[in-house]
């Protein structure tokens, strides 16, 4: 039997927690690809390799298979090349990548091409199209930009995401969409001496919200999982009034307005040494939707990690409670499984509170009842609704 042993990227990574690597038999693996930006492209590239991200996490923790790494793979010159570089066969995502530069660097034709040994893959970018030091930022924020240059932008970002979305996902690799999250609520925009005004950050934040409006709007048309990483970051950093200072894992509070060091002395802070990049703490919240998302929308059989394994990842001791729920809620909150359109109210379940709302609809030939999108209310969408319902999806 050929058995998968998940790999260490640094000596003395994770001290104390070597008890947690998981070896997991080739056949109960979810093969993955990613495309996207630095939220998603392997933390072992960069400086702060002393952190890992939900990839790393998922590849080293769950039964995940993102493919060789190049030296693995015995590529010339341990690398794979521009976006993929030196890690992941699978994972095309690429530190400063934007919904532009995505196409252009062929993210998301590369990620296609692997159809054949790709099940399933994650789309997550956004994060730079509105970063604090982008003309996007800049502009809205200072209203420089008028309305129709917003909506140009707006609309330009989705056709972006689009074009990726259409690609990946009708080369029959399964796929999970995620939306822009919001760097304005991050401590980096808001303690940066720039972005005082909340009223101006909110400017940003309302075009970001129309960007996810069009995402998730294809999400329903392609009949995807979406994961709302927009409601995740406001949940855990606050809103641009309101900001949180610390999130509580496990009863150990992570310090959202600390940086870690280059040499990894300070691993409770919420980010890594450039202020910029989530620690490991905190992309196991982004491991976790991201994995529920998956199994919503494919059945993968995932399991979300536990505020202990989350804490232990980032070689932090178990506080003694969970204490993450109460602050954020449950994963299924920030997912809306388009995969399965019986969950007509985008609660990620399917029940009877689907049941009753739809025939609501149903009723009163609300343009909401018409199931299969043929323009019309009638019993084809009653029967289809009840064969997804009665199924589960």
């Amino acid at each position: 039997m050929n058995i998968k042993i998940n790999r260490m990227w640094a000596a003395g990574w994770v001290s104390g927690c070597a008890a947690a690597w998981m070896v997991a038999a080739a056949s109960g693996q979810v093969s993955l690809g990613a495309a996207g930006d630095s939220l998603t492209d392997e933390y072992a590239e960069e400086t702060y390799n002393y952190a890992m991200n939900w990839v790393q996490q998922l590849e080293q923790f769950r039964a995940v298979d993102l493919g060789p790494t190049a030296a693995e793979a015995g590529q010339s010159g341990g690398t794979w090349g521009e976006p993929r570089r030196m890690y992941f066969k699978n994972d095309w995502a690429r530190y400063g990548a934007t919904s532009a530069s995505l196409l252009s660097d062929g993210q998301h034709t590369g990620l296609a091409s692997m159809a054949a040994d790709i099940d399933h893959a994650v789309i997550a970018i956004g994060a730079n199209d509105f970063s604090p030091t982008s003309s996007a930022y800049i502009n809205i924020y200072f209203g420089i930009w008028s309305a129709s240059q917003i909506t140009n932008y707006v609309n330009g970002r989705i056709a972006n995401v689009t074009t990726a979305v259409n690609t990946v996902s009708n080369s029959g690799i399964k796929t999970v969409l995620v939306g822009f999250p919001d760097y304005g609520v991050a401590p980096i925009t808001y303690t940066s001496g720039v972005y005082n005004d909340p009223v101006r950050r909110e400017r940003v934040s309302t075009a970001i919200r129309r960007v996810n409006d069009g995402l998730k709007s294809l999400a329903r048309a392609k009949g995807l999982p979406y994961v709302d990483l927009y409601g995740l970051s406001w949940a855990m950093f606050g809103s641009h009034t309101q900001h949180n200072s610390t999130l509580t894992i496990g009863g150990v509070s992570i310090n959202l307005l600390e940086n870690d060091t280059t040499s990894h002395s300070n691993p409770l802070a919420g980010f890594v040494h450039d202020g910029v990049h989530p620690h490991t703490t905190l992309q196991g919240l982004f491991a976790n939707v991201m994995m529920t998302a998956l199994d919503l929308g494919y059945n993968t059989g995932f399991t979300a990690f536990s505020e202990q394994e989350i804490l232990q990842h980032a070689g932090l001791s178990y506080g003694g409670s969970d204490t993450i729920a109460a602050q954020l809620g449950a994963w299924t909150d920030y997912i809306v499984n388009f995969a399965c359109l019986a969950d007509v109210n985008e609660d990620s379940f399917v029940n009877g509170l689907d049941y009753d709302l739809f025939a609501e609809w149903f009723e009163s030939a609300d343009p909401l009842a018409d199931y299969n999108g043929d323009g019309f209310v009638n019993g084809i969408d009653y029967d289809e609704f009840a064969e997804q319902f009665e199924s589960g999806c």
